[in-house]
């Protein structure tokens, strides 16, 4: 199994197939004969000895081996796509494709105007966006499927370039009207019923960390693994939750959400630009980088964001 060296051709049926759930509609985006792509993905399956598809008269569907193979076969792709645009790249003028990677708050107020920024200012630069949280997108910035991310707190590799756009701050997050006070100790929030994300979360880790040192815990009375789930339950008022002011942007200029800074103590989270070392010669993506800074700092001066 070692020595399995499946060609991309094999891998892109594979993963049509996986996204049509039907070997006819596969075969015809791919334009082969049905015949010889079911022979494909057998023989897929043979060299791996595992059942990728299950099969029934409405179609297929993925097993869980064929499931892991399509994310790999996702990243795959991904790297592939990435090497080019890597290796197609003007040394000498922004050019190319810069794929940026960025949470869905703040994101929705970064990439509008980083799209036209560079529409009028590199129109040779072909920018194209992914949405993914911190943990995700340090896997895909590691594994070659974005050029640039937008996360916090980036990990400190060697191989790992980043730089610092601001330092958010942890906020105690309510129903419109919900708080009486400018700010709240982290105990005061603490005690409060709150809707957090489970311990694998980063921020919920950061938070019961900085809660254990000062001797209390958390007051957790809903789980939610999910940014808008979670801000859907805070709105309609079942409980508060704590994230950073950028994680309620939208919500806190709408009025639908209020915010209130965590004091005694603060809690701070890195909020940066982070690539692979090896793409800082890339021109493209140092302009691309520089138009997000530039917006952010935009952004925290006219105190939309702080």
């Amino acid at each position: 199994m070692s020595d399995w060296e499946p060609d991309i051709r094999t891998l892109r049926c594979f993963v049509t197939v996986a996204e049509e759930r039907n070997i006819t509609r596969a075969a015809s985006r791919l334009n082969i004969a049905q015949p010889a792509l079911s022979r494909k993905i057998a023989k897929l399956e043979y060299d791996l000895k595992l059942t990728l598809f299950e099969r029934s008269v409405r179609g297929v569907e993925l097993t869980p081996a064929g499931k892991i193979l399509l994310d790999r076969a996702y990243a795959i792709f991904g790297q592939l796509a990435q090497t080019f645009h890597d290796v197609t790249a003007s040394p000498e003028r922004p050019a190319g494709t810069v794929i940026v990677g960025m949470p869905p708050t703040p994101g929705e107020f970064i990439a509008p105007p980083l799209l036209r920024r560079i529409k009028d200012h590199f129109p040779e630069i072909e920018i194209r966006f992914r949405e993914g949280f911190s943990r995700e997108l340090e896997d895909w910035l590691l594994n070659g499927q974005i050029s640039l991310a937008v996360m916090h707190n980036p990990p400190e590799r060697t191989d790992i370039s980043s730089q610092e756009l601001l330092v958010e701050k942890l906020h105690l997050i309510g129903q419109a009207g919900s708080l009486e006070k400018a700010s709240y100790t982290l105990a005061e929030a603490a005690s409060l019923p709150l809707i957090m994300p489970s311990r694998a979360n980063y921020l919920r880790l950061l938070a019961d960390q900085h809660a254990e040192q000062i001797g209390c815990s958390l007051n957790v009375i809903q789980r939610v693994d999910g940014i808008w789930h979670l801000k859907a339950l805070v709105r309609d008022g079942h409980g508060f939750t704590l994230l950073t002011f950028g994680g309620v942007l939208s919500e806190f200029h709408l009025g639908t959400l209020t915010a209130a800074p965590i004091v005694e103590p603060e809690v701070q989270w890195r909020l940066c630009t982070a690539t692979k070392t090896d793409q800082r010669q890339n021109m493209a993506t140092r302009e691309v980088e520089a138009a997000i800074a530039d917006i952010v700092k935009s952004l925290v001066t006219r105190s939309i964001w702080h």
